[in-house]
Formats: structure tokens, C-alpha cells, sequence
């Protein structure tokens, strides 16, 4: 019998603006260079990875019409607004209510959310550690975040 990967399985995404995890796609298998019609997966921590940046780069309500109206996170909604201290507080407080209604998440350990620059630009470096759920070996993510432009 196989085992179940506690974190879950989900199709693997590849995002064609990287870092920004924009313009997701279905990821094709490529075992040995060769391209393939199967779909790749991923599972456990990286199905847990995966899940968290989707969550993070829909807007809260976005699926709604599909039943799923409290998925998301409002962090978006700071968009356009100057990246100073209050700004990024608030990106934080929207993260970790999004976060919280993910059920593979144990603990969120660390939420920082930093200006990349000094003086601040329109970029958040949003860096988290997360314990997932039956896990001792904590999870980190980086999620930069555009307050101008959209990405």
C-alpha cells in the first residue's frame, strides 16, 4: 500500500515571473530531459509551499463564486499605498489571518514582513516560518510583494 503524504498531493505549478509566483501553469513530468503528457506532482512540505503561495496570491473573495469566499488573503488590498511601517504591519496582520485558516499549519512561527531597500521601494520581502502539522522541522518561505504594479 502506498503512503499517504501527510501534507498532501496537488498537480505542481510553475510560475513564469519566479520569485513573484505570477502566471501559474501545470508543470509537465520530464524524467530524463524527455517532456512527457503526464502532469507532475508535488507532496508534503512542498504541496504545503505550494498551497501557502497560492493562498497568498489570491485575493480574498476571488472564489467566491466557486464556494469558496474566505479564501485568500487581503493583503492586496494594500496595493498602492506607501511601503512605511504601517503598510507592512497591516501586510502582516492579512498574512497571518490567511494563514491561519490553513489547516496543514500547525504554528506560524515568524511573519516578518522588511522593505527591501532603504529607502524603501514598492517591494515587501514577506518571510515566514511555519511548522506544519506533524512535522518538528519548520517550513521557510520568502514572498516578495509589490505595493505598485500589480505583481
Amino acid at each position: 500500500m502506498a503512503r499517504k503524504p501527510v501534507l498532501g498531493r496537488d498537480l505542481a505549478l510553475d510560475w513564469l515571473l519566479g520569485a513573484f509566483r505570477e502566471d501559474a501553469d501545470l508543470r509537465p513530468l520530464r524524467p530524463g530531459g524527455i517532456r512527457r503528457t503526464d502532469l507532475d506532482v508535488v507532496e508534503d512540505e512542498s504541496n504545503l509551499a505550494q498551497a501557502v503561495f497560492n493562498r497568498l496570491k489570491t485575493r480574498k473573495g476571488e472564489l467566491a463564486g466557486l464556494g469558496h469566499p474566505d479564501y485568500g488573503s487581503r493583503h492586496h488590498e494594500l496595493m498602492g499605498e506607501p511601503n512605511v511601517e504601517r503598510t507592512r504591519n497591516l501586510i502582516k496582520l492579512y498574512i497571518l489571518q490567511a494563514l491561519r485558516d490553513e489547516p496543514r499549519i500547525e504554528k506560524v512561527l515568524r511573519a516578518d514582513v522588511r522593505a527591501d531597500h532603504d529607502p524603501p521601494r514598492e517591494t515587501v520581502r514577506i518571510e515566514l516560518t511555519i511548522r506544519p502539522i506533524g512535522r518538528q522541522v519548520p517550513l521557510n518561505l520568502v514572498i516578495p510583494f509589490m505595493l505598485e504594479g500589480g505583481a
